[in-house]
């Protein structure tokens, strides 16, 4: 399932527990990692190891109609190949693993008393351990609760979940992460999130001619 969007869209910080493929389909996008930027065009992909952190900008295209939007899809990868393994960020083992299990089950009860019982340590030896790598549990449970809100929009699957399924008190507070973690505006995340509880669209088989094409709605 790809992503319209009407206007300039960014999304930043974002992380995913999976390498993250960005597919191009119409218009553009910029990724952006550190000082490392790039460009994808009409039919270009690429793939964001796990665990990196970066930031993505849709372009819509101009056109003689005028404005034409942006479509791109994300997807998350099952898999990761040798050389994605190897590219991933290896210097934070810790959070890395504790991304996996959030990402996994978000709506989990993650505080450091029950995280440090399963990894049989205490509950200042783990803050130590992700302070060490830069990391912080609250950011991160939010981060990986945010990065499944996404994906989920993404494949426009988990119709009708609550934020509950993502570990969220309220609609109102799964926003505001929204908007701290990624910066995705609050009346965009509104407008974006209600697909989710929506009644999925029956979508009737697709010609031969028409089996490359993307399935998409406008959302953004």
């Amino acid at each position: 399932m790809a992503i319209v969007t009407h206007h300039h869209l960014q999304l930043r910080e974002l992380r995913f527990a999976a390498p993250a493929r960005v597919r191009v389909w119409k218009g553009a996008a910029t990724l952006r990692s550190g000082n490392v930027t790039i460009e994808l065009r009409e039919g270009e992909s690429f793939t964001v190891p796990s665990f990196v952190r970066f930031s993505c900008l849709a372009h819509p295209r101009m056109a003689a109609q005028g404005m034409r939007p942006a479509v791109w899809s994300l997807a998350l990868e099952t898999q990761s190949p040798a050389d994605m393994e190897s590219a991933a960020d290896a210097s934070k083992p810790h959070a890395r693993r504790l991304a996996a299990a959030i990402f996994a089950q978000p709506a989990a009860d993650w505080r450091a008393e029950g995280i440090a019982r399963d990894w049989q340590m205490s509950p200042a030896r783990l803050r130590a351990l992700l302070f060490a790598e830069g990391e912080s549990l609250r950011s991160l449970v939010r981060e990986q609760r945010v990065a499944w809100v996404l994906a989920g929009l993404a494949r426009m699957e988990d119709a009708g979940a609550p934020p509950a399924a993502a570990g969220f008190a309220s609609l109102a507070a799964l926003q505001r992460a929204c908007q701290e973690a990624i910066g995705l505006p609050p009346e965009i995340a509104r407008r974006a999130i209600s697909l989710l509880s929506s009644t999925p669209v029956q979508v009737a088989p697709a010609r031969r001619d028409e089996a490359r094409k993307p399935r998409y709605r406008p959302y953004f």
